[in-house]
């Protein structure tokens, strides 16, 4: 399985990430080998993961930052953050990109172990992920940054260079010679031998120069090929993922993507997820483990301990079952003992075996400073001390018997409770499965034309949009604004234009909410107005004509004709999730329009409240409903300045 990106699929998305040039770094991420540059680009937010000698290409797979920022993170936010992409490159035909944001690069390194480093104009070292000194290199602050020693390039080899390069060593197989001498792996090796129509374990010396064209050339077709990202799969699971498509993989099922970038992330991103779920519960699989050997113990021991009782029982039950036969034995032993003396007792003992005497082979052992014989009996061993009565040889055993069961009484307590343990550790396993883990996928729609604006959908059904700034005011009355629209504008320096699409349709309602929205989205808000006017018109009277001698500038029109006001409209505002063309969108617009669409919604007005906390807030508040959405998202839909949350519905 694949585990790295390869020089060729380098080439291949630093052509694909071009688009990227002139995105603003809004902010820097590092966790562990990974550094994520959150981009502002023409099409939206988008993350661009950089992960030292793994991988480089955007990304929705989001690992949760670590509540405190590395050095490294705070050096990379303070040169990078505000700052906007100039260049996006390949270092050579190596596997090390160069991205460009002013006078800083962020440099990484997808070789081996990998790197990241951040260089000034001057090629000086800031920062880097990794420091040391190397045989040709040194990586640390203030040194210059030097790349590692160069390879030969593939894709500007000279015919006549190939040729010397596969000559150098007649006896190499084709496709280690590709792979030794051209700086590409040995699959791009392999597929380039089989694109020339030759088997890749062909010696060099077997083939002539123009057998050797063939190969140069099929090298450069590969490396230039038409793009068909895909991901290829064996036995279900995903084998590795590709730039174009290969011959190596004929026969193999594939996925393919738009983009080489969204299949990386694709795989690359579920390797990500499966790693982050491993890791969430690899310390409850540590500990279930742990405790899984301590029950198998505990176990062992309970058997034992069991067992113990038993026997010990069944020997006191024994000894009193045989209590006429137990207590001659002990009356003999004594008297032979006193008389002839131990030494001389075991030596009778032995005699008698030999001579087949009953008794003498029940004796299995004699102890003379225990005062002890041991006999069998019933297949069971019973020591017998003579210097103690049939009952109190029993209860010996009985004792032990008694010891035992507290040991087992003790023990099967510890057992239950391991078991408990485990029992535990096995459900917060399968919670924390169930849990999303620290990397979570953001799943980012396309963003629909409407959305560069702010809009709202009346309670009529009227679309109603307004610009944002003076760009977005341009464009929305110049290219948007059509014959049966309705052009609305609050009485407020700065306020943003408003159209309803087919405004000529609507009735008073949408009008008045139109208005009410121009008045609400302006900087009457930020000032804490309560109530401002606004007016309407057709949209032949929106033009940029000015009198002789006066300009206007960018986002502003000349409003001629005949204005129909509409006095002291309230500035106040509702934030819901309303469905409109089939997907759900948080909407701030006019309380009657949103609850037209909605049952839950958060009323709001200017007041003393921070706009930070006040998106807090009805974040808070939404997601209480089911609804997760990011705080700057919410931000760029409410109107400027504090304000304060009046009511709660829903």
């Amino acid at each position: 399985m694949k585990e790295e990106m390869s020089s060729v699929d380098i080439r291949y998305i630093v052509k694909e990430l071009q688009w990227l040039i002139g995105a603003r770094v809004d902010k820097v991420y590092h966790n562990g080998d990974e550094i994520r540059l959150k981009l502002r680009t023409k099409e939206g937010r988008v993350d661009l993961i950089l992960q030292a000698g793994k991988r480089f290409h955007i990304t929705t797979y989001v690992k949760e930052a670590p509540k405190q920022p590395s050095s490294f993170t705070m050096l990379l936010r303070k040169h990078l953050s505000g700052g906007f992409i100039d260049a996006i490159e390949q270092h050579s035909f190596d596997r090390i990109v160069k991205v460009r944001v002013g006078e800083y690069t962020l440099i990484g390194e997808l070789f081996r172990r990998g790197n990241v480093i951040l260089v000034d104009s001057e090629d000086k070292i800031i920062a880097a992920l990794r420091y040391g000194e190397y045989k040709d290199r040194t990586i640390k602050p203030k040194a210059e940054y030097r790349f590692p020693p160069a390879r030969e390039n593939p894709l500007d080899v000279s015919l006549e260079r190939f040729i010397e390069l596969m000559r150098e060593n007649k006896d190499l197989e084709l496709v280690r010679a590709l792979a030794r001498k051209l700086n590409m792996g040995g699959m791009y090796a392999e597929e380039i031998s089989i694109r020339a129509g030759f088997e890749k374990t062909t010696p060099v010396k077997e083939l002539s120069d123009e057998d050797l064209l063939r190969v140069y050339e099929a090298m450069l077709k590969t490396f230039n090929d038409e793009p068909k990202p895909n991901i290829v799969f064996k036995d279900r699971s995903m084998h590795d993922v590709v730039p174009i498509e290969l011959k190596i993989y004929e026969g193999f099922k594939k996925r393919y993507f738009k983009t080489f970038s969204e299949a990386l992330d694709e795989y690359f991103g579920g390797i990500t997820l499966e790693k982050a779920k491993i890791e969430q519960t690899k310390r409850l699989e540590t500990k279930k483990k742990q405790l899984l050997t301590t029950l198998k113990k505990q176990e062992e021991m309970l058997k034992g301990f069991e067992e113990g009782a038993k026997v010990n029982q069944e020997i006191g039950d024994l000894i009193y079952a045989n209590y006429a036969l137990i207590e001659r034995l002990l009356e003999e032993f004594r008297k032979a003992t006193e008389t002839l003396g131990w030494d001389e007792f075991k030596k009778r003992i032995e005699e008698g075996k030999k001579a087949g005497n009953n008794v003498a082979l029940m004796v299995k052992g004699i102890d003379p400073r225990e005062k002890m014989v041991t006999i069998e009996l019933e297949d069971r061993k019973i020591r017998l001390y003579l210097n103690k009565s049939i009952g109190e040889n029993a209860e010996l055993y009985y004792e032990k018997a008694k010891k035992f069961k507290h040991k087992y009484e003790g023990a099967l307590k510890a057992y239950e409770d391991t078991k408990r343990k485990l029992e535990e550790v096995e459900k917060l396993i399968e919670e924390e499965m169930k849990k999303e883990p620290n990397v979570r996928r953001i799943e980012r729609k396309k963003k629909k034309w409407f959305e560069k604006f702010r809009w709202f959908v009346s309670s009529e059904g009227f679309l109603v949009l307004a610009g944002k700034d003076a760009s977005t005011n341009e464009i929305l009355i110049k290219k948007h604004m059509d014959g049966g629209d309705l052009y609305c504008h609050a009485d407020v320096y700065g306020a943003p234009h408003v159209i309803i699409k087919d405004g000529q349709k609507a009735g008073e309602k949408t009008i008045f909410e139109a208005c009410q929205f121009a008045v609400s989205m302006s900087k009457a808000w930020s000032r804490g107005v309560y109530s401002e006017d606004a007016y309407w018109a057709l949209p032949e009277q929106v033009t940029k004509q000015t009198p002789s001698g006066e300009y206007l500038g960018k986002g502003a029109f000349m409003v001629y004709g005949k204005r129909n006001w509409l006095h002291g409209l309230p500035l106040k505002l509702a934030v819901g999730v309303i469905d409109y063309e089939g997907e759900d969108y948080v909407v701030c617009a006019p309380v009657d329009a949103i609850k037209t669409h909605t049952d839950k919604y958060i009323v709001i007005r200017p007041g003393s409240l921070k706009k930070s906390e006040l998106v807090k807030r009805i974040k808070h508040l939404l997601e209480k409903w089911g609804y997760k959405v990011r705080e700057e998202d919410l931000n760029a839909i409410l109107p400027p300045g504090g304000g304060e949350i009046v009511e709660v519905v829903g």
